[in-house]
């Protein structure tokens, strides 16, 4: 793997991994209130915008908030379209971490063959490992300066 490539996912992951950390309290937060209102609990005098909605109401809202949440969360690590990488997004939150753990799989199609990026994280540690089973050995070079191409075109985009 290029330093380009390892440098390029190690900044999107951090970038990632910051404006998670918002969204991250936003969805315990959003957990809690999911929580409370299941449990019965008045939250009125709380969160006063419950006053206009019914107990059942309030819950679809706050299932649709924490749905936004975690998909914000996956969409923080999406790649502009230039780049054309297929990515698959996880991530699983722990008791007692701020920030969920995320593993993000970008797969390239190169002439040479598929190569994959695999980011993973914990707390604000990032891994970044590559793969390319489908290219020959001797190719393996050209096929990650074809990926360092289709991440440089995508910064122009």
């Amino acid at each position: 793997m290029t330093p380009f490539i390892q440098t390029f996912f190690e900044r999107k992951a951090n970038s990632a991994l910051k404006q998670s950390l918002e969204r991250a309290c936003d969805l315990s937060h959003f957990k809690q209130v999911k929580t409370r209102l299941d449990s019965g609990e008045d939250l009125t005098k709380e969160l006063p915008q419950l006053k206009k909605l019914s107990r059942k109401d309030a819950l679809e809202a706050v299932k649709t908030l924490i749905k936004r949440c975690d998909t914000d969360l996956n969409d923080y690590w999406t790649l502009p379209k230039a780049a054309k990488a297929k990515l698959t997004v996880t991530h699983k939150s722990y008791k007692g971490e701020l920030v969920p753990r995320f593993t993000a799989i970008y797969g390239f199609n190169t002439k040479l063959g598929q190569v994959e990026i695999k980011v993973t994280t914990q707390g604000r540690y990032v891994f970044v490992s590559p793969s390319a089973k489908d290219v020959k050995k001797a190719n393996i070079e050209l096929a990650f300066r074809d990926v360092e191409k289709q991440l440089s075109l995508a910064g122009y985009a």
